[in-house]
C-alpha cells in the first residue's frame, strides 16, 4: 500500500498533540494490534513480513490465539478459586453479639438491630445462676 494512502496514514500515524490524555487512554488500531500480538507471542517488529505469506501466517495466529485463551482460562480460574476460598473460610474469632432477649447470638451488630424489633415488648432474661 503507497504511504499516501489514508488507512496507512491513521495506521503508523502519531498523535496530534504529541501526548496522551489522562485517565482513559485512546488507543489508535496500532496499539490494540501490538498488544494483541504481544499477547500471542507474536514479534510486533516483524508481524508485517510474516503476514505477507497467508499460509505461513495463519499458523501463529491460530498457535497465539489458542495459548492466549488457555492462560486467559487459568488466570480466571486461579480467580475464582481464590474467591471461592475466601467465601468458605472466613475470618476467624468473630465476635458474637448475643440477643439479651433470648439465646440467639449474631455475627454483625446489624443483624441484632434487626432482630431487637421482634423484642419491643419484651423483658431482658436475667442471665442463669450457676
Amino acid at each position: 500500500m503507497p504511504d499516501e494512502r489514508l488507512p496507512k496514514r491513521l495506521f503508523y500515524g502519531e498523535l496530534q498533540q504529541g501526548q496522551r490524555s489522562h485517565g482513559g487512554q485512546k488507543k489508535r488500531f496500532k496499539d490494540t494490534l501490538k498488544a494483541s500480538l504481544k499477547a500471542f507471542s507474536i514479534n510486533p517488529d516483524t508481524w508485517e513480513k510474516s503476514a505477507l505469506d497467508r499460509a505461513t501466517w495463519r499458523s501463529p495466529i491460530h498457535n497465539g490465539a489458542k495459548m492466549c485463551e488457555a492462560s486467559r482460562t487459568t488466570a480466571a480460574e486461579l480467580m475464582r478459586q481464590t474467591r471461592k476460598a475466601r467465601a468458605i473460610n472466613p475470618p476467624g474469632d468473630v465476635p458474637l453479639v448475643p440477643c439479651p432477649f433470648c439465646v440467639r447470638t449474631f455475627r454483625a451488630r446489624i443483624g441484632l438491630v434487626s432482630h431487637l424489633r421482634t423484642h419491643r415488648n419484651s423483658q431482658p432474661q436475667q442471665p442463669p445462676d450457676d
